[in-house]
């Protein structure tokens, strides 16, 4: 073999090595993203973090639907920022542990993200612009020697959301003057269409670790 063809199968051979080593960094960076539950613990949690979060969804977004069809605009609004709170309620009541919706444009102080949800809620936002937003996240976190299960769903903004979210020519008038009146605070309008307008995010406990 003259000396130019080994030093060439030397160079495919060293490019052969490095591809290789970056998709198995890849393959476990995307691993690492998914979050696979080896933990016998997360499982259970996980599953039903799942679970209450798309019967919360499903459920506010029903009566939403029903007082729009009517064009009952004042209701659906009263819908999505009270009686989302008190399902909200009943739902962590009967579940035993913290389920709530969050936002980054608040209109209830009842939404207001902790740190770690707004650091996501930020994550979500930029996710989203590049087209790589998931349709879930999870992980386990420390807080004060406990272990959580912290779960988020992204909620994007739907045609409907946008009678009360939307850009401020979108809001019928009457709606706006409600907003005004109820809301002087408010932040959660200026939301276009597939923006990402929060997040349902549900936390659970979960049990120590066995000692062996």
């Amino acid at each position: 073999m003259r000396a130019g063809s080994f030093l060439t199968a030397i160079k495919i051979a060293v490019l052969v090595v490095i591809v290789g080593m970056y998709t198995l960094s890849a393959s476990v960076k995307q691993l690492s993203a998914q979050q696979a539950p080896e933990d016998p613990r997360i499982e259970p949690a996980l599953r039903e973090s799942r679970k209450m979060a798309g019967e919360l969804t499903d459920k506010v977004r029903k009566l939403l639907l029903e007082e729009l069809k009517k064009g009952g605009y004042v209701e659906a609004l009263r819908v999505c920022s009270e009686v989302a709170q008190d399902i909200t309620s009943q739902f962590n009541k009967r579940a035993g542990y913290n389920i709530r919706r969050i936002s980054l444009g608040y209109r209830n102080l009842k939404d207001i993200p902790d740190e770690y949800e707004r650091h996501k809620l930020e994550l979500f936002d930029r996710l989203n612009d590049e087209n790589k937003l998931a349709t879930e996240y999870f992980e386990v976190v420390k807080e004060r020697d406990v272990e959580y299960l912290r779960y988020l769903k992204p909620l994007k903004t739907a045609e409907m959301c946008t009678v009360c979210h939307g850009q401020i020519d979108e809001i019928p008038h009457r709606v706006m003057s409600i907003l005004q009146e109820a809301y002087p605070d408010d932040r959660a309008i200026g939301y276009r269409l597939d923006d990402v307008r929060g997040a349902v995010s549900v936390k659970v406990a979960l049990q120590p670790r066995p000692i062996h």
